[in-house]
């Protein structure tokens, strides 16, 4: 290589070098300094990432710190400082966080993707100043010349010594100047001890701990009667749920010779509604579409009791239990507000807004429910009625072609399919709403086969509101059988309140 293209190559690789330790120090430096407000659980809180290898929970005054290990690599932890909530006392308020932690999945990922965005985005900071730098340095190498380069080369070496004293006066100066900005709180003394962790298990000898929480530290220091007896109770409260809904797993695949299972060239949907924040239920509907092959699941509506962005863990949940299936979801009348529409979106669901869309193959068409009711209060109305919704459905379903005839309605109040189900333009209509199975119920409009069902609760919910650690009725379920996107069977699979799994007949539909 001849010295001329070295001396081309060289400043180039320097940049590059350049480039990346800028990169790398302001990316780290933003890491390390980021924190993100989000809601999980029952609470919002601050989630800010640290380089501890663990997940520490900061609960506050009442409650003590805890960590667990984060088994992630390079040591990467986070610290989790839990806030304000909107339950109305602490019982409430322990009895959600016992039970959503009886099912952590879906919290634990959002966790994860809420650091994963911040390491991307302080990434992205980071690369873009080393660009800035990398151009500012270029801009200047080329704007001095060859020949003025040249000129302050000799002159450094010229006078050598002399640089080299300045050099090191200006880089003293510009670590004072760092330390002056970054240095002064680290380097005072602190004033408390450094923490200290003991096993939940030596806060709790009498209780026997599953794995996950024998894993749990607690911050020593903690012993008054009135917190290990709140953190008792809510133990309890998880061991119970983790037992009622482990055991309900477990059963499926026992049953599973009784579940249809799909033949080559057809496509299995599962069907859940009404779930109302009942993510205990998640793992064993999960483990049925597991045992009958299925590639999508169905959600007729009311995922959460009152629509509020707290009741968002609910979809947290439903993403990670199926993640692997395409979900095709509609709202209903207590998840109105938009909080539960934009978690669904936000974890790619196809919500159906009124608009043919084909998943799997699968014709569907569907809208959320226009109707608002919380937990314990009257209906409200929203931009149009029951009435008024099910024939806006009917009127976009009987326009489309014999040939993209609607395979499945979803919808959550089974009054916003009945106009569709009279002129026959669909298939198979589905709702949840009732709490209750109604059908299948079958028809022929015009020559055409029209089938109408109503999915029981999948959540187990006597009335708006399932969370628990067991049933308040039957948990239930429905899968759905297609065959070249039309459907030709459904079975029921539901847990009982006595802890046992119901395989009902398979039913094939008229074709």
């Amino acid at each position: 290589m001849t010295r001329k293209r070295v001396r081309a190559v060289a400043p180039w690789g320097g940049l590059v070098v350049v480039w990346l330790v800028v990169t790398l120090a302001v990316g780290l430096f933003g890491f390390s300094k980021d924190s993100e407000r989000v809601t999980i659980g029952a609470h919002a809180a601050t989630v800010s990432p640290t380089f501890d290898g663990h997940a520490t929970l900061d609960l506050g005054a009442v409650l003590p710190r805890l960590r667990i290990p984060a088994d992630t690599p390079g040591g990467l932890g986070v610290n989790i400082d839990v806030q304000e909530t909107d339950a109305e006392n602490l019982t409430e308020l322990l009895n959600r966080d016992a039970l959503i932690a009886s099912q952590p999945d879906g919290e634990i990922a959002r966790i994860r993707q809420v650091i994963e965005e911040m390491a991307i985005d302080n990434a992205v900071a980071g690369a873009g100043t080393g660009l800035l730098v990398v151009v500012s340095v270029a801009t200047l190498w080329t704007s001095l010349g060859r020949r003025r380069r040249r000129e302050l080369w000799e002159l450094v070496h010229t006078h050598e010594r002399r640089f080299e004293h300045r050099a090191v006066v200006v880089l003293v100066a510009m670590l004072i100047t760092i330390a002056s900005i970054f240095g002064p709180a680290r380097m005072r003394s602190a004033d408390v001890a450094p923490t200290e962790w003991r096993p939940l298990a030596e806060l709790l000898p009498d209780l026997s701990l599953d794995p996950r929480l024998q894993s749990v530290q607690v911050a020593s220091g903690f012993s008054t009667t009135g917190g290990v007896g709140i953190i008792k109770t809510a133990i309890e409260t998880y061991e119970r749920s983790t037992e009622f809904y482990g055991k309900l797993r477990d059963q499926v695949p026992k049953v599973g010779g009784r579940i249809h299972q799909a033949t080559e060239g057809e496509t299995v949907a599962l069907l859940v509604s009404d779930r109302h924040d009942n993510i205990g239920m998640d793992p064993v509907a999960a483990e049925v579409a597991k045992v009958a092959g299925a590639k999508v699941l169905i959600d007729a509506g009311d995922d959460s009791s009152s629509g509020q962005k707290w009741e968002v863990f609910s979809i947290h949940s439903l993403r990670e239990h199926f993640k692997d299936l395409k979900v095709v979801a509609v709202a209903g009348n207590h998840d109105a507000g938009g909080h539960i529409e934009e978690a669904m979106r936000k974890n790619n669901f196809t919500v159906l807004d009124s608009k043919p869309v084909e998943v799997e193959g699968i014709r569907f068409l569907g809208d959320s429910d226009p109707t608002r009711t919380g937990l314990g209060s009257a209906d409200s109305p929203g931009d149009e009625t029951i009435a008024e919704q099910s024939t806006r459905l009917a009127d976009v379903a009987c326009a489309q072609p014999d040939d993209e005839r609607i395979s499945t309605m979803v919808v959550h109040d089974p009054s916003s399919y009945a106009e569709t189900a009279a002129r026959g333009c669909a298939t198979l209509l589905l709702s949840g709403h009732l709490h209750r199975q109604v059908g299948p119920d079958h028809k022929v409009v015009d020559g055409r086969a029209v089938t109408t069902y109503t999915n029981g609760t999948t959540g187990g919910a006597a009335y708006a509101f399932a969370l628990g650690y067991t049933l308040r009725r039957p948990g239930e379920m429905t899968l759905i059988t297609y065959t070249g996107g039309r459907p030709i069977g459904l079975q029921t699979v539901s847990a009982g309140l006595d802890g046992q799994i119901t395989v009902g007949a398979y039913n094939p539909l008229p074709s």
